[in-house]
């Protein structure tokens, strides 16, 4: 994490946690000033202090809902102070809805528009390309259907039964289908900042495995004939032979193929010495 997430959970957690009457309270005072049409001053300064006071003793609420999303935001790249930026809108939105009456507490109330706010951040920010919510929401509950159903669903029919028109429905689903690309600059882990998709692509200029050791060829074809066989399946083969293996092939002793390989390896040996070692 980085140093201006853990001084903001610092700030925060200096933050008083509100007690249950406390929250009865407060929220009854913004419930009261949300629901008068015309409210007197004195009601809205109490009412914007009520909500100022809940929204700041519920931050540490919507860390935890972020932090719930840990790997995924990882996963994602995004920065976890941005989703929290975003479940702190959740937050103001729960509190302007809350209603003490109705005897549930708050936090049970606020987790769901504080998910909500940061479940539609992502939906929005995680494709390179911005594709509206409105057309993400479409296409996922087309999916929804697909799924519950046991037989495949035309778009016809998909669109028939979402009350949109075919036409809409499958520019929605290219849309979110073009906007599912990655950008290659996009980091591939948090541990390590400097890795791109583009360092995972292979550049046609870089050389291959064969041209890196092309010029050990020039030495292997300077020796004889037969050491070069013997090496070749000793070594070049995906299944290294052995020395009896070698023999039966080559109508050679067990011992000649011994003293071949180690010849022909003495002779790289002397040969690559000076390039290996300058």
């Amino acid at each position: 994490m980085s140093d201006a997430f853990g001084d903001y959970l610092k700030s925060i957690g200096r933050i008083p946690v509100l007690t249950a009457a406390e929250e009865v309270h407060l929220g009854t005072l913004v419930r009261q000033w949300q629901d008068n049409l015309s409210p007197a001053a004195g009601m809205c300064r109490r009412g914007r202090r009520a909500m100022e006071r809940m929204v700041n003793a519920n931050l540490r609420l919507v860390v935890a809902v972020v932090m719930r999303q840990h790997r995924r935001i990882q996963h994602l790249g995004h920065d976890p102070l941005d989703l929290i930026q975003a479940g702190n809108l959740g937050l103001m939105r729960a509190v302007e809805k809350y209603d003490p009456s109705r005897g549930y507490k708050f936090s049970t109330y606020g987790y769901w528009w504080i998910r909500q706010s940061i479940n539609r951040y992502l939906q929005e920010n995680t494709s390179a390309i911005r594709v509206p919510i409105t057309v993400i929401d479409l296409v996922q509950k087309a999916r929804s259907l697909q799924a519950a159903s046991q037989k495949g669903m035309g778009s016809d029919v998909l669109a028939a039964q979402l009350g949109q028109s075919e036409r809409r429905l499958r520019f929605a689903m290219d849309a979110v289908h073009r906007g599912q690309i990655q950008s290659l600059d996009q980091q591939i882990s948090s541990s390590d900042q400097e890795l791109t998709l583009l360092d995972t692509v292979k550049s046609e200029h870089e050389p291959s495995i064969e041209d890196d050791y092309q010029w050990m060829n020039d030495h292997l074809n300077q020796l004889d004939d037969l050491e070069r066989a013997v090496l070749g399946l000793r070594y070049y083969t995906e299944q290294s032979h052995s020395f009896a293996k070698i023999s039966g092939l080559t109508g050679l002793s067990k011992d000649q193929v011994q003293r071949l390989e180690k010849t022909a390896l003495h002779k790289l040996r002397r040969r690559l010495e000076p390039q290996l070692n300058p």
